[in-house]
């Protein structure tokens, strides 16, 4: 399980004061807000203390970076947060927790391959599955997606319009 996850890219600088416009990839730009620092890599070893976050632009300032010349520096970089400093309901997995994992037929219980990637569309996410002699693209919706467990596996409703390849 990654510890540290993509929250999103740093954009062009916005007026004098080292803001920098951000593109999200969370579900919401709301999501990071009260989170202290991102980090330029996926290892956690460049920390950037957050001075000032808002979401409903949403933009961000960090330390060291209060003006217009030294922020741009930043500019096209992604960030990522720390698992540990958001709180996620209860019931929430991450999608990065779920690539790797063993798909099941829910009916029969025959393993259908493993989760490739996650797809987000305007509909919804779509799952990827490849293993053996067949590949599904399935939507993450309650009709095909019986149930996730990061221990067990996902189960799905297996239909094969939803087969790619040959």
């Amino acid at each position: 399980m990654k510890r540290f996850l993509e929250a999103g890219r740093l954009n062009s600088p916005r007026g004098i004061k080292g803001e920098l416009k951000f593109s999200c990839w969370c579900d919401s730009p709301d999501y990071l807000e009260g989170v202290e620092y991102l980090y330029l890599d996926p290892k956690g070893e460049k920390r950037l203390k957050i001075v000032n976050y808002r979401p409903n632009i949403p933009s961000i300032v960090f330390e060291g970076y209060e003006d217009r010349t030294a922020c741009a520096v930043l500019t096209g970089r992604t960030v990522y947060f720390d698992r540990y400093d958001p709180a996620l309901p209860g019931d929430v997995i991450y999608n990065d927790d779920l690539i790797g994992l063993p798909v099941y037929d829910a009916e029969t219980e025959e393993n259908i391959g493993t989760l490739q990637r996650i797809d987000e569309t305007i509909g919804g996410f779509l799952y990827y599955i490849a293993g053996g002699e067949k590949e599904y693209l399935m939507p993450a919706v309650d009709r095909y997606i019986v149930s996730v467990d990061l221990e067990r596996g996902i189960r799905v409703h297996v239909d094969e319009g939803l087969r790619i390849g040959s």
